[in-house]
């Protein structure tokens, strides 16, 4: 009987004890990626992309462009520029750069124009971030209003959330050409115009579980994120 019982149970034995030499050898185990990638057709540029509900959004912030400093206005030259926080190309590297909303979009000002993103991608609407959110749990009734809303969605989304969205607190460009709120705030452009030079963005912070809902003077330069088409 002893061995019937050790024969009808050495195969999970022997399976247990590969398992076992794999783990004692330190052998890892690849990790399945929750993202995706996107490779730009126009400049070979790789992104990383991450679904959330309908919606392809990159997972990271746009860098394209000639850096210029923070007390220039960005012009509709033919060339992307962008400013890197205190004029450091290596926060660039770090948190992407940072546009003025008609830089954002290349000056094509229609709702959902491509503008700095890759090819296949836009600068996403107010309804786009709103679809977002709704996903992530806020009300539509809360989606539509202003300034701080949301019960967690700002942590949600932020660097380390479950979302994986990585909201980088890049900080921003201010209207006076000085830089602030690194590693406190993000501000994120739509392409959706308000009135008399402003338009819709989005922000999150440190210190604030919810997403922040206004309208800001072009002038700003804030950070870009894309969603595809």
């Amino acid at each position: 009987m002893i061995i019937i019982f050790i024969s009808r149970f050495y195969p999970f034995m022997l399976i247990f004890g590969i398992l076992a030499g794999l783990f004692s050898c330190g052998k890892e185990v690849e990790p399945v990626s929750i993202y995706g990638w996107h490779v730009d057709t126009l400049d070979g540029a790789v992104y990383k992309t991450i679904d959330i509900g309908d919606q392809v959004w990159l997972a990271e912030n746009i860098n394209r462009g000639e850096m210029i400093s923070g007390d220039q206005e960005q012009s509709d030259n033919g060339q992307i520029q962008k400013y890197c926080y205190d004029d450091d190309p290596e926060n660039c590297e770090i948190y992407g750069g940072l546009y003025q909303w008609g830089e954002a979009l290349q000056y094509d000002f229609s709702e959902g124009a491509r503008g700095v993103c890759p090819t296949g991608f836009r600068l996403p609407t107010d309804s786009d971030w709103k679809e977002l959110e709704k996903h992530l749990g806020m009300s539509a009734e809360m989606a539509s209003q202003t300034l701080w809303r949301g019960v967690d969605q700002g942590t949600i989304i932020s660097a380390g959330g479950s979302a994986n969205f990585e909201a980088l607190l890049a900080g921003n460009r201010f209207l006076t050409g000085s830089y602030n709120k690194m590693g406190e705030k993000a501000f994120f452009w739509t392409s959706t115009g308000h009135a008399d030079g402003h338009s819709w963005g989005r922000g999150v912070d440190l210190h604030e579980e919810g997403i922040y809902r206004a309208y800001y003077d072009h002038s700003y330069g804030f950070s870009v994120r894309c969603v595809k088409e």
